[in-house]
């Protein structure tokens, strides 16, 4: 069993057999060994204890927040009132202007069209189109689901993965909206853990944090400031730029909520300021697969930790310790290291509403 996590019941298959063999030769069982066919079934009996045990434990385990994994996970959010964030696809508008061709025609639900010929886009009802010039609203759905659905922006051109004559143009009319990745068990995990604080009604910076965290699986972190008196800048981390606009709007809406905001509270979103920073990094290292892994993995585990916090101080003394940890015997910043402009590669606190975005290049020593 892993002994450096919780468990809530322990055992060792080897000290049961043990106990086994004890209780077989004292009840005048005669000594057993390997193929036996005894022997063999006793292993089976033995290997369905075990699995028992080994049952219980993982559903206990499952009753914590610590390790709940899954439905299980799930079953502890809603608890608390706080549901997974699901997959889910954008929604959008399109406006169709026809033709006349002297012939009633059916869009059936499901056309499928396009702006980019990548990310396809479904017509959610039957559109009938009466055979003259004419302009019909109609909803559209993503293909798939996922935040790159949240693409299309209102004034995009669009057109049918088929063509029909009787349509002209496709122009959507409002931005997509909603699509979403499915929760990872982690986020989720932390999100729960801080979820109560958004039945606070008195305005805590944590509480509008939770809350804006809920919205999207596309956003990574949320910090809330005080800008002024009576005033609430929530800033954000979002995993891409697609749909930045309709996130900011829906989370903007949901921190308006009057069972969330506070009547005192102006609360504006607004995704946080980048400060990029540059680090060309020199090392020396033993040869060998297993210390290039440890130290690719140093780096993508800094670039986690620096990159997707809001505020966090500018600390490369950290990445100089992934590495060292990872096996090199030694690191040093190579030319063009800087953060921003030209400010130098040490300990730098940044704004409280800003964020770094980094880009690191390693390079061995040769001698």
């Amino acid at each position: 069993m892993d002994s450096g996590e919780l468990h809530y019941l322990t055992y060792d298959p080897e000290a049961i057999w043990a106990e086994m063999m004890d209780a077989y030769q004292a009840e005048g069982g005669d000594a057993l060994y390997p193929g036996d066919e005894k022997e063999l079934l006793l292993r089976s009996v033995l290997a369905d204890i075990t699995q028992v045990l080994a049952g219980v434990d993982n559903a206990l385990r499952m009753q914590t927040l610590r390790y709940a994994a899954g439905e299980y996970l799930d079953v502890m959010g809603e608890g608390r009132s706080c549901p997974r964030i699901e997959a889910s696809k954008a929604k959008a508008t399109v406006r169709i202007h026809t033709r006349t061709t002297g012939r009633a025609v059916t869009l059936g639900k499901g056309t499928a069209m396009t702006a980019n010929g990548e990310m396809f886009y479904l017509l959610t009802d039957n559109l009938s189109l009466s055979g003259y010039e004419q302009s019909l609203t109609a909803e559209i759905e993503a293909e798939r689901a996922g935040s790159a659905g949240n693409g299309l922006l209102a004034g995009t051109q669009m057109q049918l993965a088929v063509s029909q004559e009787a349509v002209d143009t496709i122009f959507a009319s409002a931005d997509a909206v909603g699509g979403n990745e499915r929760e990872e068990d982690e986020v989720y995990r932390d999100r729960i853990r801080n979820y109560w604080l958004t039945s606070v009604t008195t305005g805590p910076a944590r509480q509008y944090e939770a809350a804006a965290m809920g919205v999207s699986s596309a956003i990574v972190d949320a910090k809330a400031l005080r800008i002024g008196a009576g005033q609430v800048g929530v800033y954000l981390i979002l995993s891409d730029d697609t749909g930045a606009a309709a996130i900011l709007q829906a989370v903007t809406e949901a921190l308006s909520d009057e069972e969330l905001r506070p009547l005192t509270d102006q609360v504006t979103v607004s995704v946080a300021e980048e400060i990029t920073y540059t680090l060309n990094v020199q090392y020396a290292a033993d040869a060998g697969s297993t210390t290039s892994a440890a130290i690719a993995a140093a780096v993508a585990a800094y670039t986690e930790w620096q990159d997707n916090s809001v505020g966090r101080a500018f600390d490369p003394n950290r990445l100089n310790a992934y590495l060292y940890q990872a096996g090199c015997t030694r690191v040093i910043w190579g030319e063009g290291s800087k953060l921003g402009e030209d400010g130098a590669v040490e300990y730098t606190e940044i704004p409280a509403s800003s964020r770094l975005k980094g880009s690191i290049t390693l390079t061995a020593l040769t001698s």
